[in-house]
């Protein structure tokens, strides 16, 4: 919109101090969500490990009723049979490592995080 001041066409505009408060309210809201984003992949990666693991245990407990024992402690057995895992035995969304199987408490051990 034009303004007219002392005869000349003047358009109007945003002041210093305008921008100075938009900016400050900006940063203060920056400085209230980004801590709550930045721990969030890390939880993610812990809660997609356990969904692994319980995956596994639950194809472990298929295993023992169809084949009459548990699988390998490696899980090579399991992974070798795509009934099971068709794409192959996930590994550890946290750190990369592969997962392993107790038989005597079936379930998968380690990966405490």
């Amino acid at each position: 919109m034009k303004r007219r001041y002392l005869g000349v066409s003047v358009r109007s505009g945003f002041s210093m101090v305008e921008m100075l408060a938009v900016v400050t309210l900006i940063g203060i809201i920056a400085m209230i969500v980004v801590p709550r984003f930045a721990g969030s992949g890390t939880q993610a990666k812990t809660n997609a490990c356990n969904v692994n693991k319980g995956n596994i245990e639950v194809q472990a407990q298929l295993w023992f009723r169809n084949k009459g024992g548990w699988p390998a402690a490696d899980l090579s057995n399991l992974s070798a049979d795509k009934k099971y895992f068709p794409e192959g035995v996930p590994t550890c969304p946290v750190d990369g490592s592969n997962y392993s199987f107790d038989k005597a408490t079936q379930r998968v051990s380690g990966h405490q995080h």
